[in-house]
């Protein structure tokens, strides 16, 4: 049977497409299995060792009263509670909102409830609440507060962060982290650096390169090109690692980071910082991640610079 707009006898919610539903072996009452599990039992019991049996919203008549609601769903972490309950038994979120969840507390393409994910918005992460956290976030956070709870209930400091892998200082840049930012753009222009001289030594390229820089010194290079092959190859291994660090300790990164910046704001805040004042400090800003290209490619050619200067000086 399709329960497509039936509702779950526990909790007076319709059903929607991708609901796991229970249904009640003896009376045929649609349970949302949360619901279900939560009662562990039929909410229709009463009609259990009768005639009577659930009818579906197309069978009954108007003169039928309408299923009375048994629970209230947390608009965090959908968890059902008692009518009774004031806050979620299981994250704390107060249930005077539950009938209506805004579009700011969304996390966007997923349709999850964004401030806790079923976590205590009330715990300390170190020095500041969840909720905080999470807000000061403010963009996937259905990636980072989990990672970010393990690493505050467990100690440990590894996780696995994609982007930071690819290319370190738009991930540093992105989340304001400018320190790290500016220290891995800088590493990994240094680290490119013999094999952007390579290229003017390749085959084909040593005419073009005397128009910009002195014939010697490019023959000299040219001559001592195993040794720089052999330079290429040692960067390349250390700008794996160092990619590779990233990846595992980004996150950890982030996290101190945003524990650190949410010290600074309070420090500077007179009165109790209000959701839009750290929402504000946080997030992300995609202008800084074309920034750091920008500053990338003007490194890269003052580093190329600087390189030849030196080799005209000491060749």
């Amino acid at each position: 049977m399709n329960f497509i707009g039936e509702k779950c006898v526990a909790c007076g919610i319709e059903f929607k497409n991708g609901d796991d539903i229970v249904v009640c072996p003896e009376c045929g009452s649609p349970h949302h299995r949360a619901c279900y599990k939560a009662m562990n039992s039929c909410a229709n019991s009463a009609l259990h060792g009768t005639d009577e049996c659930w009818h579906s919203s197309s069978e009954t008549g108007p003169e039928d009263k309408p299923e009375k609601k048994k629970f209230v769903i947390c608009p965090a972490c959908h968890f059902p509670n008692a009518l009774a309950e004031e806050n979620c038994i299981r994250c704390g979120y107060s249930l005077a909102d539950a009938d209506g969840e805004s579009e700011d507390d969304t996390e966007a393409g997923f349709g999850i409830p964004r401030p806790y994910l079923g976590f205590n918005p009330d715990e300390d992460m170190g020095g500041s609440p969840l909720r905080d956290v999470s807000d000061f976030v403010r963009t996937n956070t259905i990636y980072y507060i989990p990672i970010f709870k393990r690493m505050k209930d467990t100690g440990r400091s590894i996780s696995f962060n994609l982007i930071s892998f690819i290319f370190p200082p738009i991930y540093f840049a992105n989340r304001r982290m400018w320190f790290w930012a500016m220290l891995s753009l800088i590493v990994s222009v240094l680290l490119s650096m013999p094999l952007a001289v390579s290229y003017l030594i390749a085959d084909g390229g040593i005419e073009t390169s005397y128009s910009v820089f002195p014939a010697d010194v490019i023959q000299k290079i040219y001559e001592n090109r195993r040794v720089l092959a052999t330079l290429i190859d040692v960067c390349n291994i250390a700008d794996l690692v160092i990619r590779l660090a990233f990846c595992l300790f980004s996150n950890k990164l982030y996290f101190r980071f945003v524990l650190k910046s949410l010290r600074k704001l309070r420090s500077h805040c007179s009165g109790e910082l209000t959701r839009a004042e750290i929402s504000q400090a946080g997030g992300i800003k995609l202008v800084n991640a074309l920034l750091v290209v920008v500053l990338s490619l003007a490194l890269t050619f003052a580093a190329m610079y600087a390189t030849f200067t030196l080799l005209m000086m000491t060749l």
